[in-house]
Parts: structure tokens; sequence; C-alpha cells
């Protein structure tokens, strides 16, 4: 009896009941397994949005307002010198705000209420502590005579 030789299918893309397969049908995701986890990636970026966007809370409102309140405060006051009012004479240049920090710094200290500490920021100086991080703070800024003023508050 003679052997007979086997041979391979010269065919290698034909599956064993002689249908053809193609390339495209093997290793494919299905559809809806893509779209489920297209979706899933989208609803964890939209609750990580909100999950790390700034809250604004009652607390910071209120401060916002205090030194709101106070910066108009300093606006309607008349200077120790000449002057439209006590911001725009220390926003003039170094040496007078330098004529003004300290009555800006009392005035502010017993303007403001007892637990809050507060840092008057213009371009020629500033009077009060430096700001901490991590605290809830409140801001306001007023412009006189070109000259930006920003009072940042905080509570002790």
């Amino acid at each position: 009896m003679t052997e007979r030789p086997r041979h391979r299918s010269r065919n290698r893309n034909r599956s064993r009941f002689g249908t053809r397969r193609s390339s495209a049908d093997r290793a494919q995701l299905a559809t809806p397994m893509v779209e489920v986890t297209v979706g899933l990636l989208f609803l964890l970026a939209v609750v990580a949005g909100f999950a790390l966007a700034p809250v604004e809370t009652d607390e910071r409102r209120a401060l916002d307002r205090t030194a709101s309140d106070a910066l108009a405060i300093l606006v309607a006051e008349a200077p120790a010198g000449d002057g439209a009012n006590r911001l725009a004479v220390a926003c003039e240049s170094p040496s007078s705000f330098d004529a003004e920090a300290d009555a800006l710094d009392s005035r502010l200290d017993a303007m403001l209420p007892n637990p809050l500490s507060y840092r008057l920021e213009t371009p020629h100086g500033h009077v009060g502590l430096p700001r901490p991080t991590g605290v809830p703070t409140g801001r306001a800024s007023v412009t006189t005579d070109g000259c930006t003023a920003t009072l940042w508050v905080w509570y002790v």
C-alpha cells in the first residue's frame, strides 16, 4: 500500500468547511462594546468635571462682599494729604504709597471684623498679611486714576 501524501491546503484562508474567511472577520470588537466603552469614558469625564470644579460657597460670597464694602469705604475717605481719595493717593507713586500705608493698614484693621485678615495690593506696594493657601478668600478690586487696588480677606 502506498501512502498518499498529505498536502496542505493551497488556500490558507479557507476553513475546514470550505468557506473563505477574510482577515477582516478576525479580531474585531463588537460595536456595542465600543459604544459602551466610549459612553463610560464620557460619563467619567463629566463626573470628574463636576467633582474638580471650584464651588462657590456662601462663605466665599460673603467674603467678596466684605472686601468690596471695605474698598468702597477706602475710596470714599479723604487722604491724609492732598488727593481725591485714600486709594488714589496711594496709587500715585511708591513714595505716596509709603506715606499712606500706615493709614491704610490701621483703617482696614479697624474696619474689618476681628476674625478677618486682609491684604491690600497695589502696583506700588501692599499692606496686611501674605495670603494663605487652602483657605477660602474673598477678593475685590477697584481702579482709581489708572491704578488697580485689590483687597483680599479671609478668616484667621
